[in-house]
């Protein structure tokens, strides 16, 4: 069996760690998000929202209007490809560490 590099133990741990604050901001953002729909709808705001069908439809519907009309469409979007980009980043990080050479 071939002897592997010691450079994916540290590349993983960075890439959940930079995946998890991504995902965080992602999730604070959204929820500023709710919280300002549901203003703006007179609804009650429930910090469970995520556990909601009806914002996980609504979600899918017209998020980035949403995120406009409550002035974080960039921040938003920004998010949006933190996440992708970690995603993404972590994965080839792991296929490169694994090819010989």
């Amino acid at each position: 069996m071939p002897e592997r590099r010691g450079t994916m133990g540290g590349l993983g741990l960075i890439g959940i760690v930079l995946f998890g604050a991504a995902s965080v901001a992602f999730y604070r953002i959204n929820d500023r998000i709710v919280w300002d729909v549901c203003r703006r709808e007179n609804r009650p705001y429930r910090q469970d929202w995520t556990l909601s069908l009806y914002w996980q439809w609504r979600t899918l519907r017209g998020w980035y209007a949403d995120a406009r009309r409550a002035g974080l469409l960039w921040p938003r979007t920004l998010a949006t490809a933190a996440v992708v980009l970690t995603f993404v980043g972590s994965v080839a990080a792991g296929i490169l560490a694994g090819l010989p050479g």
